[in-house]
């Protein structure tokens, strides 16, 4: 009778934790995965990594801006035709762009800039000049 009562104790635990997984879901999905535009003519990738960098701040993530060209390996800064954001988890970051995490290596290779530069950035893209995001991704 003792083996048949520490089975069903473990199948009530797994159920348990199955719910409890389930019901916490849906509210870390939008800390996860935070919602964002799409790209358009005046929303582009840095806008983006402006939303998503507020995003994570708002919630004491750090993050950082990150350009790089997703096209090619060992790119040159000034081929850089891409932005997207460096995300804190832990000791490790992980790479988002457009509000998912991406796990390819292009996502990992770049160069650092800082807020100050990406908010220059979004501004001159008001004003009609692209600085950062020449490429549809």
């Amino acid at each position: 009778m003792g083996s048949f009562s520490g089975g069903i104790f473990k199948i009530l635990t797994f159920i348990f934790i199955t719910m409890a997984v389930l019901a916490t879901l849906p509210r870390l999905s939008p800390v996860i995965f935070p919602a964002l535009s799409g790209p358009s003519p005046t929303f582009d990738c840095d806008d983006g990594t402006l939303e998503m960098y507020r995003h994570f701040d708002s919630l004491g993530i750090e993050s950082t801006p990150i350009v790089g060209n997703l096209d090619m390996s060992g790119e040159e800064y000034m081929e850089s035709n891409h932005v997207w954001l460096m995300v804190k988890s832990g000791d490790k970051n992980i790479a988002y762009d457009w509000g998912i995490p991406r796990f390819d290596r292009q996502h990992y290779e770049g160069y650092t800039i800082s807020l100050d530069y990406l908010l220059y950035a979004v501004a001159e893209d008001k004003k009609g000049a692209d600085l950062l995001a020449s490429a549809e991704y």
